[in-house]
């Protein structure tokens, strides 16, 4: 029983269908199956007006239709290598509807209508047997299905043809103290089956810059002028050596081609001589630096690197096939291991902390080679180690080189007793050696001298004690005390005499500054000596509409002169040049307390001692009687220019500070004019007992 889609219930009739399976077969065919049998009553039942439905429970109906496939089918297939045609659409439901006992079926290869066989294998017209096939491959012909009068399609004609290009292009270093540009050369492979291009950077061996493929297999679009001009590819042409191809913003420069990529574009392309020309790689000096570096850390024979190359690295490489040198190979069959055996000493004394030390020096007769070993004596404080030279050969000058004269190295002549041995600025002497060795150098006829002593008298060494120079920090007295070797040193003594009886004694002068400068000529400064402890204060008076502020030009304190000595009280006097941190200094005057204290102090100031200087005016009163006569007719007064006139005349050589003495003992008033009479009673010994 069932029930419609009304809800009313029916009986089905299914007495009318022959459920003989047997029958069924021989009516429908092979494409009867006992699984459709049910699905074949049912489709017979339900292709009534009144279609009836089943209950939708598992058992009781069919699944739903399939939908109809919307994907296209291909017509052209590939079956072991050669293209097969298969039928279209059409043509299959064309062949569905014409005979429904091949419903079911295996789809066709090629249309039902096609039945020709065809004996080219270019012919696509008719239907190309396997066994046409089968013979084809036999006698090794290749099939394409295409006709020898029609010309090939590119991928066939160029098929694997790629021409390689070398490009380069820049890139900016920055911050860099080697280089400004960097060159990166790429290779340039061009694909002309179908236009594509690929593009490879060279790598280069420790840059420290990734390479690899910079561009992958593809189409590249050139640079469009404006934003609505259409794009175009890049062709072969674009590509001649010399043009410049921009590709994503980089550009690149096209610079050579291989010899295969130079014939094809000559002969296909049309390009001259010229277009194909190889132009050179711009210098990369970063390269340069980087090739040189790697040639010096490999194994490249002629080349500097500043070490020797290890000896079981160069075992190693005649193991594997390397030509080695045999020329001291009878040096070593002669002498096998024999070896010369010195005793040497090193005295280093001369250096801070330097000590005698004692080796042994062998010399191996196969090569040429020494080997140095240290001699360890007990409880001498010293770490032990094995060697100071590894065996090899020891260069004279003290300098190792990988191509060196044999004659620069020290041979077995060279080593004798009494001499000395320079091991890389280490002199060294030869003080004995063995039993052997003075049987060898008898053999070649030479006489060694007799065992020297091997203990070295040993020298004092002398410490001077350096005091380093005045930083400006403090005073000088004070950084000589902390060099006196005190922790806590203490201050500086002062001589508390003199500060006592020279309190409060200060000497003026008025100062002009030695310049060859214009605008340094007229300034003017007051140098103060305070004599109660030697020191200086220097100041400049403000001048007006100027441009001199004035103030305090040095601050008081001790100065010396250029080699090194203080100033002093003796140095202060009219006439001298004094020359303080880089400026001289002309004393012009003093004030009148400077006078009368260089005038009471005549041991400490001997231009200002009048006694000194009466000598000799007194032998020259007759000279002064001339001058005077000559000049003055005999009656006549004179200032202080005149004065230093008059001593000139009759050769007396006063400074000014002895002048100035001379005439205030003549012009005591101040007046500034004398009469020629005072300076003759003066100069008179009577003159002078009445002075005094």
């Amino acid at each position: 029983r069932a029930y419609n889609r009304k809800g009313q219930r029916c009986q089905m009739s299914l007495h009318s269908y022959d459920w003989n399976a047997a029958s069924r077969l021989s009516l429908e065919g092979p494409s009867f199956t006992q699984e459709n049998a049910f699905d074949s009553a049912h489709d017979d039942e339900m292709s009534s007006n009144d279609y009836v439905s089943l209950p939708a429970l598992p058992g009781f109906r069919r699944s739903n239709p399939r939908r109809p496939s919307s994907a296209k089918d291909q017509s052209l297939s590939f079956v072991n290598g050669y293209m097969m045609v298969r039928p279209s659409t059409s043509a299959r439901s064309y062949s569905r509807q014409t005979d429904h006992s091949v419903v079911g079926s295996r789809p066709l290869t090629a249309p039902v209508g096609i039945s020709k066989e065809v004996l080219d294998p270019t012919d696509v017209s008719g239907r190309y047997s396997f066994r046409r096939k089968k013979m084809e491959r036999e006698k090794g012909n290749i099939a394409l299905p295409f006709c020898p009068s029609s010309p090939l399609p590119a991928f066939l004609e160029h098929d694997r043809r790629v021409l390689l290009f070398n490009a380069y292009y820049e890139e900016d270093v920055l911050q860099s103290a080697i280089e400004k540009k960097r060159v990166h050369p790429c290779e340039v492979y061009f694909f002309v089956e179908d236009g594509t291009i690929e593009i490879i950077q060279t790598k280069q061996e420790s840059s420290g810059v990734p390479h690899g493929v910079y561009l992958r297999r593809s189409k590249v679009i050139k640079p469009r002028k404006t934003r609505y001009e259409p794009g175009c590819y890049y062709e072969i042409d674009d590509l001649k050596i010399g043009n410049d191809v921009i590709i994503y913003s980089r550009k690149f420069r096209i610079a050579s081609c291989n010899e295969s990529t130079k014939r094809y574009v000559v002969e296909h392309c049309g390009w001259n001589d010229e277009e194909v020309r190889s132009h050179p790689l711009p210098r990369d000096q970063f390269a340069e630096v980087n090739k040189a570096k790697m040639r010096r850390e490999s194994g490249v024979p002629g080349v500097e690197r500043n070490r020797k190359m290890h000896d079981l690295k160069q075992v190693m490489e005649s193991m594997l096939g390397k030509e080695t040198s045999i020329t001291d190979r009878g040096m070593f069959l002669e002498n096998g291991t024999d070896a010369l055996c010195f005793q040497v000493v090193w005295d280093d004394r001369q250096r801070l902390y330097g000590d005698i030390q004692y080796f042994r020096l062998f010399y191996y007769l196969a090569d040429d080679t020494i080997e140095i070993l240290r001699t360890h004596n007990k409880n001498d404080g010293r770490h032990s180690f094995t060697k100071l030279l590894k065996r090899s050969k020891l260069p004279k000058n003290g300098k190792l080189s990988t191509v060196s004269d044999p004659s620069d190295n020290y041979l077995w002549q060279d080593l004798k007793i009494g001499g000395t041995v320079n091991v890389f600025n280490r002199v060294m002497i030869i003080a004995r050696c063995d039993a052997f060795t003075r049987q060898h150098y008898l053999s070649k006829g030479i006489v060694l001298k007799e065992d020297m002593p091997l203990m070295v008298p040993e020298k004092k060494v002398e410490l001077k004690r350096v005091i380093p120079p005045y930083n400006g920090f403090g005073s000088e007295e004070d950084s000589l005390r902390s060099c006196m070797g005190s922790l806590n040193p203490p201050p500086p003594k002062k001589d508390l005499q003199k500060m006592r009886d020279k309190n409060g004694l200060i000497l003026c002068f008025n100062a002009q500054l030695v310049s060859d400068k214009p605008y340094d000529a007229d300034r003017r400064f007051v140098i103060q000596f305070f004599m109660e402890d030697d020191t200086i204060a220097i100041r400049e008076p403000p001048v007006q509409n100027s441009g001199i502020m004035g103030g305090s030009f040095l601050r008081r304190q001790s100065m010396k002169h250029a080699d090194g000595t203080a100033y002093a009280a003796k140095d202060m006097y009219v006439g001298n040049i004094v020359d303080i941190v880089g400026h001289k200094f002309l004393l012009l005057n003093a004030d009148e307390c400077t006078y009368r204290i260089m005038e009471c102090d005549d041991r400490t100031f001997p231009f200002s001692n009048y006694t000194r200087l009466h000598e000799p005016l007194a032998s020259k009163i007759e000279d002064i009687k001339k001058y005077f006569i000559a000049n003055y007719d005999g009656n006549g007064e004179l200032d202080l220019e005149g004065l230093a006139k008059c001593c000139d005349s009759i050769g007396l050589e006063f400074n000014k500070q002895e002048l100035i003495t001379v005439w205030r003992q003549t012009d005591r008033k101040g007046k500034g004019r004398i009469a020629f009479k005072k300076l003759l009673n003066l100069a008179s010994e009577e003159g002078f007992s009445t002075q005094r």
